[in-house]
């Protein structure tokens, strides 16, 4: 493994299984759990010393002895551990595997149980708000024609033109007439069971004929991720091809949803402006790794090493050193890695010099998808206060005294402190989710904290000042003393 783990704040499990220690290249932050394992913790540095201990994290580290500090997208920290990581790892110089450690701990890692539930909750959610009955898709590649002008790109044709019909008539085929699929397989499965489940309310691919004798008001489209918003603006153009369903929406008997688990903003601006005026709800909003709350050091750090290994392994293929389209962004499917990130994570190269991604193909091997969290959560928010600067909230123990929401606040009003006011930043940062996250910002303005701005007001920088002055009490009980407490005086009895 790299010579600087210490950096990257990588959790190292101690002696005790319930101490979690956060190794920085000048301070040891401890999250303890109650008292007793604070004082265990205390006198390890007193007998150690903080070089000594130092050390031996990074000892713990080279054996293996490893342990995330948190769950959710923190989870990412198993990666560089499996057999897969390590051999990806060992490509990079011994200067530069510190960084490539840092950018496998930032990605956020979506199982197929949390994408499922998940995406699942929003379709019902949204479909709550129609009144009649809801057509599913799955978003899916369509073919294309190249039109005999040679500098006309090449165009979508009519959904219904380009799909198979079932045996009865009714729907179309869910995916394409091709062994090679990808979510499309995923996501229109869970359209059937919804359909199955609830066949009163949504129709599985239905064909016009079929929405039409249903009385369908509305059209949702199903994707797992919008990354530069291309494969769902095609879709949603072949159906808008179809004469029939242009004129059901002009004459407002439809409408046209988006739903994706994830998208980034570039994805949702370019699908606004589409014709059909479709509404697009997402569950989380994709980070890049240009968003993440870390230090503008450690964010060229990280970009320069997609730029110098790109140029080295991938000469030929300039267009993707930072993603498709440039995206670099940090989220990975269980079912398969996005395009949209970086090439070193998942490209591979024979030859010299030879390359294996750390997702090769963009697959998903088993030890890879055994370190995918069941759901996210919130990681150490320890770690990420001192990565954005936050050193004496980070310091202070402010933390261990509120409740979750607090906790949640204080995360919020010292990412916007610094400047992190993107909603993608401060979902990585408390492991919310995209409505979450808006309700905890309503709340914080309901209390004025914050503006509709999103800026910090004086009541907000006052909480934050008092987070960094607290220290915590002495929990030394009061002593109760040997001596017995006789009464001397009684008041008289009455009849």
């Amino acid at each position: 493994m790299a010579s600087s783990p210490s950096a990257m704040g990588i959790g190292c499990l101690a002696s005790n299984p319930e101490i979690f220690v956060i190794a920085e290249p000048h301070w040891l932050v401890f999250n303890w759990r109650s008292r007793a394992l604070y004082e265990i913790v205390s006198l390890l540095m007193t007998l150690l010393g903080q070089r000594s201990l130092n050390a031996y994290v990074q000892f713990c580290l080279r054996l293996g002895s490893c342990k995330v500090t948190d769950e959710g997208n923190f989870l990412a920290r198993k990666l560089v551990l499996t057999g897969q990581g390590k051999q990806w790892i060992t490509q990079f110089d011994d200067i530069d595997q510190g960084t490539a450690i840092l950018l496998a701990n930032s990605l956020t890692l979506i199982s197929h149980t949390e994408f499922r539930r998940e995406l699942e909750k929003l379709v019902l959610g949204a479909a709550a708000d129609v009144e009649g009955p809801i057509a599913l898709f799955a978003v899916r590649e369509l073919p294309k024609f190249s039109p005999e002008e040679s500098w006309m790109m090449p165009q979508v044709l009519p959904l219904y033109s380009c799909a198979s019909l079932s045996e009865d008539g009714r729907s179309i085929s869910s995916v394409g007439a091709t062994a090679d699929l990808g979510s499309e397989a995923i996501i229109a499965h869970m359209i059937r069971q919804l359909a199955r489940g609830n066949p009163a309310k949504f129709i599985n691919h239905p064909t016009l004929n079929e929405m039409r004798d249903r009385g369908c008001r509305a059209v949702f489209v199903v994707d797992d991720f919008v990354g530069s918003g291309g494969r769902v603006r095609s879709f949603l153009d072949s159906l808008w091809l179809e004469p029939t369903l242009k004129s059901w929406w002009s004459t407002k008997l439809i409408r046209f949803n988006v739903l994706a688990y994830s998208a980034t903003d570039h994805g949702t601006r370019s699908l606004q402006r589409l014709k059909c005026s479709p509404a697009i709800c997402v569950h989380r909003d994709a980070t890049s790794f240009e968003t993440l709350p870390l230090s503008l050091e450690k964010k060229e750090l990280i970009r320069k090493l997609c730029r110098d290994y790109g140029a080295r392994v991938f000469k030929r293929r300039k267009n993707m050193w930072f993603g498709y389209k440039q995206g670099m962004c940090s989220i990975v499917f269980e079912h398969g890695c996005p395009n949209n990130t970086p090439a070193i994570l998942w490209d591979m190269k024979d030859g010299t010099p030879n390359w294996t991604g750390l997702f090769p193909h963009r697959a998903i091997s088993s030890e890879i998808a055994s370190v995918f969290p069941l759901e996210i959560g919130r990681g150490d928010s320890v770690a990420t206060l001192m990565d954005i600067g936050q050193t004496k909230l980070a310091k202070s123990g402010a933390l261990s005294r509120t409740g979750e929401t607090g906790q949640v606040i204080l995360l919020v009003l010292s990412l916007i402190a610094k400047g992190h006011r993107k909603r993608a930043t401060i979902c990585f940062a408390t492991g919310l989710s995209t409505k979450d996250c808006e309700r905890i910002i309503e709340r914080c303005i309901k209390w004025k904290f914050l503006t509709p701005q999103r800026r910090l007001t004086p009541r907000g920088l006052a909480e934050l000042d008092a987070a960094r002055k607290f220290r915590a009490q002495s929990q030394t009980s009061v002593d109760r003393g040997s001596d017995y407490y006789y009464p001397q005086q009684l008041r008289p009895t009455t009849c």
